[in-house]
């Protein structure tokens, strides 16, 4: 097989248990990896802005997926190579009319960027700020918004790659759930009531990365993916030459792969990529 990129996740993939930092095989396998000229690049459901520090410092890895697809970037040209999928400006006023002013925790990724309501990023304290996500809270670069979300996004005619709300309240969960039921244009993610992740119907995965591996010069048959969940891995594990479940995959996600490498929390990233690239 003739691999030239090498697709990658984060969260229960490549990064430690504290869902911030690379071990040191796995940054190892990843930096030889890119000497011997393989394009490696990270592919999550994270937004730009929350890329691990370690991936953000390493400037060998110039193309991101962020937001499950919805944004791809050239960090070295510094453009965006494909923007798509997207919640519209007035859906995702819609979505936010749901919980807003309602004292709830939310993320809203939005043009690379995450975006708070103001009231809740001014006692983060109160809130259930996910353990992983209070490095990126505590560097200050989220995005405090002044009086109703809706009315934000509204204005600015702003598109919204993904929406994370942490610590639903339990008499919140069902009526909040019925309600996205009825928004045919929302996508569940991996989650629960609690903890909810979704992004808009018309992201296609699959054809985000088709685009960045034709700009790449480049088709699935060159490319080798890790990856770690059936919802947000799965669709190019399967369509790639070399698709690779982590050992602590569902058995789902493993019987789709060219072969399971070991857990995240035991190397398994790196052992993936020592076997077959290096």
């Amino acid at each position: 097989m003739d691999i030239k990129v090498l697709l990658f996740d984060f969260d229960g993939t490549t990064l430690q248990r504290d869902q911030v930092f690379i071990s040191p095989r796995n940054m190892h396998a990843l930096r030889e990896a890119a000497k011997k000229g393989i394009i490696c690049i990270p592919c999550t459901g994270r937004s730009a802005d929350m890329f691990p520090p370690q991936i953000e410092e390493e400037k060998a890895f110039r193309y991101w997926v962020s937001a499950s697809g919805c944004r791809i970037i050239d960090r070295q040209d510094n453009k965006v190579i494909y923007k798509g999928g997207c919640f519209t400006a007035e859906q995702a006023a819609q979505i936010c009319r749901m919980y807003e002013g309602q004292h709830i925790y939310s993320e809203i990724a939005a043009e690379g960027k995450l975006y708070y309501e103001k009231d809740v990023n001014d006692e983060l304290y109160r809130y259930p700020v996910p353990p992983h996500h209070v490095w990126y809270v505590l560097t200050g670069r989220q995005i405090p918004i002044e009086g109703k979300l809706s009315d934000f996004f509204l204005e600015h005619q702003m598109e919204v790659e993904k929406f994370n709300l942490y610590g639903v309240p339990e008499e919140k969960q069902d009526p909040f759930m019925k309600q996205l039921e009825f928004m045919d244009f929302v996508n569940f993610l991996d989650g629960t009531p609690l903890n909810m992740q979704f992004t808009s119907s018309l992201l296609d995965k699959v054809a985000s990365i088709q685009l960045l591996l034709e700009y790449l010069g480049v088709t699935y048959d060159n490319v080798m993916s890790i990856g770690d969940s059936v919802g947000m891995d799965g669709c190019i594990i399967k369509r790639s030459a070399l698709g690779i479940a982590m050992g602590n995959a569902p058995q789902a996600l493993k019987d789709m792969a060219y072969d399971v490498t070991d857990d995240f929390d035991k190397d398994g990233f790196a052992k993936a990529i020592e076997k077959y690239l290096l």
